[in-house]
């Protein structure tokens, strides 16, 4: 049976506007990787259209300290009525940048209500049944989308049912109900991201384009290679979205990958976003071995974070001659009990220190993730951590971005934190949007430190981290890291 006998629908895919506080880093565009690849196992189901808000009448507003980038929504309207979907599928990939895929929601409703409005992201994957409750959409992809909103257009297109489709939660007769999808184990399975769904130009030409992420803004683009983490980090939420088994695409098809966006997109810088790249260090030397061998002419960097324990210098020497122009280090912590007890990164302070000193010798640019304000920990912990932040800057160059613990929906830091009254239970997704952006506001507050005294400690970080930065300070050296890291290597 043909399950498109009755209709071919039109599927409007659509990227939000980003909204932050006017103290945030620069704004940044990037490739909407999500939904290139929805689109690209879908495409040949349905008439679809990728409406990216970064992109498009592209505007930058600021009411109330706030600045809101992307399409404003009375253009956004024209767009959704001019195009007249049947389904329109808004891809949330933050708590903490909700609010305008949940205007765009409601416009759809206003617009027509018998456009059926999907939610899918790593949002929607933890909070689809307050969503749902609160009658935000019709339904919620979660997890992973493209098999399972392959599945959903297909029953839609034949006027099936759209319940009880594993991966989709949806709400019958006031229930929310939802059936796990197992994770696609062969990620070869899938096709290349729709790039052709894009203008590229658009992108490419784009001065916002991954302005502060990366130290190779020019002509890149994001590619993830593999997926979920088998690690316990109680901050992360990863997993909650993609799993923890490893998944991963082959060396063959990465290298594939590459080769086409250089071949038929002109690109040759790559932002390699996995959250662990280098987990099986043999696959990983496997795609810097198809890099070298290729003699390919790129350049990449790791702007999502790489675990250094994971490296050796075989690995270092490999990832110099592959073309890496940076990577970023998930340190977390300057103090190992606080890693092992606190944090459960599973990591060793003294590995990661000694691959800092081989990347430093290699010449091998270096951001690092720093993050402060655990639930046990002390300010004599986090002191440390400032330490090791500021020495390695000082004598290697590697850039700090510190954060503060953020409890994440669904992760074990939130059920610790609303367990033991350090956060409301009923936090907002704007307390995200001003909390995990750098220079944000801290949400957790223990009886061994105040939220005043994060931000002193912050305070007096950055003051340090100045006084070796020369002529930049710490705010300009992230904002732009290309033209550091170019200073640092002529000098």
């Amino acid at each position: 049976m043909n399950t498109l006998s009755k209709k071919q629908p039109r599927v409007l895919l659509i990227n939000p506007p980003h909204k932050y506080k006017g103290q945030a880093l620069g704004f940044n565009v990037y490739f909407p990787l999500s939904l290139l690849y929805v689109a690209a196992t879908t495409k040949d189901i349905c008439d679809v259209k990728i409406f990216d808000c970064l992109i498009e009448d592209f505007e930058a507003v600021e009411v109330g300290g706030f600045v809101t980038y992307g399409t404003p929504i009375e253009k956004v309207r024209v767009a959704i009525e001019d195009y007249a979907p049947d389904i329109v599928g808004i891809s949330i990939p933050f708590s903490s940048q909700s609010e305008n895929g949940l205007r765009i929601s409601a416009l759809c409703r206003d617009i027509d209500p018998e456009i059926t409005v999907v939610l899918g992201g790593p949002h929607p994957s933890v909070r689809y049944a307050k969503l749902l409750d609160d009658g935000d959409c019709d339904f919620c992809v979660v997890g992973e989308g493209e098999v399972t909103f392959r599945e959903f257009i297909e029953r839609f297109g034949a006027g099936e049912s759209l319940e009880n489709i594993e991966g989709v939660a949806h709400k019958t007769n006031g229930k929310v109900e939802y059936t796990k999808r197992r994770p696609l184990d062969d990620l070869d399975e899938l096709p290349l991201p729709a790039y052709d769904l894009l203008n590229l130009d658009d992108y490419l030409n784009n001065p916002n384009l991954y302005k502060s992420r990366s130290a190779i803004p020019t002509k890149s683009v994001s590619i993830i290679t593999s997926r979920g983490c088998p690690f316990n980090c109680v901050f992360c939420s990863i997993k909650l979205h993609m799993g923890k088994k490893f998944r991963f695409h082959s060396p063959e098809y990465v290298l594939r990958h590459f080769k086409y966006c250089v071949e038929e997109m002109g690109i040759t810088n790559f932002h390699l976003e996995d959250d662990n790249i280098s987990f099986k260090p043999l696959r990983f030397e496997a795609i810097l071995d198809g890099i070298i061998d290729a003699k390919m002419d790129i350049q990449w960097d790791t702007p999502n974070g790489i675990r250094a324990d994971s490296l050796n210098y075989r690995i270092v020497e490999k990832i110099k001659k592959s073309g890496c122009a940076g990577v970023q280090l998930a340190i977390e912590s300057g103090n190992q009990k606080v890693l092992d007890t606190i944090v459960k990164k599973d990591t060793i302070l003294e590995k990661v220190i000694e691959i800092v000193g081989y990347c430093a010798e290699l010449k091998i640019n270096m951001c690092a993730f720093y993050i402060m304000g655990f639930p046990g920990e002390t300010m004599s912990d986090m002191r440390e951590t400032v330490e090791l932040a500021v020495r390695l800057f000082k004598d290697y160059k590697v850039v700090p971005i510190m954060l503060f613990a953020t409890p994440l929906y669904g992760t074990e830091l939130y059920d610790v934190a609303v367990e033991h009254n350090m956060i409301d239970e009923n936090i907002s997704d704007e307390d995200y949007l001003t909390a995990t952006q750098y220079y944000g506001e801290p949400l957790i507050a223990t009886k061994e430190f105040s939220a005043e005294d994060l931000k002193s400690l912050a305070r007096e970080f950055e003051a340090r981290i100045n006084e070796h930065s020369g002529s930049n300070s710490l705010r300009q050296i992230l904002n732009d890291k290309q033209s550091f890291f170019e200073e640092m290597q002529s000098s």
